[in-house]
């Protein structure tokens, strides 16, 4: 009787820890879809820049209107004003997109915990280094 419980105990065992890294997995699928979705917006603001720069280079920006499309809209902005906006969308989404791939790396750490193979790839969890302007040089 003491045998067929252990039995039980691990096909329970090994059923949570399928669920856990089934759940897991499943985040890690959306999250890289909005890594997508986030990115190919990200390419659109950078294309919309580019069109500002190459089209109303012209240094007088003040006089000058342009459509911008926000969501299903299109709104009539100056020049200054939709660029700025477009700098801040894409500011929010370079944010999102870090914490997202932070997510992404977490979860992958998880999975492989529950797999136990969290020893083998420590070392690929580096940090990258951060750009840090000194003035004394």
């Amino acid at each position: 009787m003491d045998q067929f419980d252990d039995k039980t105990y691990d096909i329970h065992n090994v059923l949570t820890t399928l669920q856990k890294s089934e759940s897991i997995g499943e985040s890690i699928l959306n999250d890289r879809t909005e890594i997508i979705n986030l990115d190919r917006i990200r390419q659109k603001n950078r294309e919309a820049l580019t069109a500002i720069k190459n089209h109303y280079n012209h240094g007088d920006d003040d006089g000058q209107n342009i459509y911008i499309c926000m969501g299903n809209m299109f709104i009539k902005h100056p020049i200054k004003r939709a660029r700025s906006l477009i700098q801040q969308d894409q500011n929010n989404v370079n944010e999102q997109i870090e914490i997202l791939h932070k997510n992404v790396k977490n979860n992958v750490e998880k999975i492989q915990e529950l797999e136990g193979k969290s020893e083998q790839f420590r070392t690929f969890n580096l940090k990258p280094l951060t750009f840090v302007r000194n003035e004394k040089f």
